[in-house]
């Protein structure tokens, strides 16, 4: 992430954005980079209030904006975000918002909290759910109370050309931090899950060959991408991707996973599908996604 020249924020005066602006005022401090704030005044809130005072839509909307702009002024400041950092506050719908937001300005990364807001507190909530499934870029989901430095980085790779940018983010991250890394890949036997008995008998002696394989070409993709930082390679036999990535981010205190949204290997379904719903409902820590040039 050493490369960011703007970086976009978006907050609800949560504690999960409160910890995404830290975080993303340390990056900002970091690259030298830009940062812009967004907060989105909910049209259904907007309406509620309206109708309760009967008063018209526009007006309500109007008090809104302005009450919402003091309210960010003072939280930017009791938040130490840098000075000069660029805000702005729009009337409509949050998601709806963001990513027109997005494409306006085409921010190197997006930083947002795992939940915001009324969300529950395990897993991420529902807006970083739909961010991390649409944002085109590089999206950094952080944990509630982490605005530090990553001490601690899970790198998953799949040898695909998005897991190699998934290595060169982390490679870049453990640099400035001065964070390990561990390049975790998770693979199954295909003939495992075979009923015949027989088959996966003599599959099992192919096994430890299989792992020698996969360990040599880890060890030769992150020599490539990933060299001079502390740093391990990890194999996983496992047949559910998302558990075995999160199982290993918790057991081994990881502060931030780097995954990419689509591969070659069952981890392309990761932040696009089943995969992606369990995986996001038990982060154990922050997650940066990475995205295809092509997107």
């Amino acid at each position: 992430m050493n490369t960011l020249k703007t970086i976009l924020v978006p907050v609800d005066f949560s504690t999960g954005s409160r910890s995404a602006l830290e975080q993303a005022s340390r990056l900002a401090g970091i690259n030298g980079a830009s940062l812009h704030v967004l907060h989105v005044v909910d049209t259904a809130a907007v309406a509620s209030q309206a109708d309760s005072r009967n008063m018209s839509f526009e007006r309500q909307a109007a008090i809104a904006a302005e009450g919402a702009r003091e309210a960010l002024v003072r939280w930017l400041a009791q938040a130490g975000a840098p000075a000069g950092c660029e805000n702005t506050i729009v009337v409509g719908v949050p998601l709806h918002e963001i990513l027109k937001h997005i494409k306006t300005q085409n921010p190197d990364l997006v930083v947002a909290g795992i939940t915001g807001a009324g969300e529950s507190k395990a897993g991420a909530g529902s807006l970083a759910h739909r961010l991390a499934r649409q944002v085109p870029g590089k999206i950094l989901l952080v944990r509630t109370n982490h605005p530090n430095a990553f001490h601690k980085i899970v790198a998953c790779i799949d040898f695909s050309e998005t897991s190699r940018e998934v290595a060169a983010q982390a490679h870049r991250a453990a640099i400035h931090d001065g964070a390990r890394v561990d390049f975790l890949h998770v693979w199954q036997e295909p003939w495992l899950s075979t009923p015949y008995a027989y088959l996966a008998t003599v599959a099992s002696e192919f096994i430890e060959h299989r792992r020698q394989l996969l360990s040599a070409t880890l060890q030769k993709f992150v020599k490539e991408i990933a060299p001079g930082i502390e740093s391990n390679e990890v194999l996983i036999n496992e047949p559910n991707y998302a558990n075995a990535i999160a199982d290993h981010a918790e057991m081994s205190g990881a502060d931030l996973i780097v995954i990419g949204a689509r591969g070659q290997t069952n981890l392309r379904y990761t932040l696009m599908g089943s995969t992606a719903e369990r995986l996001l409902m038990r982060l154990p820590c922050s997650v940066l996604v990475v995205k295809p040039a092509m997107e």
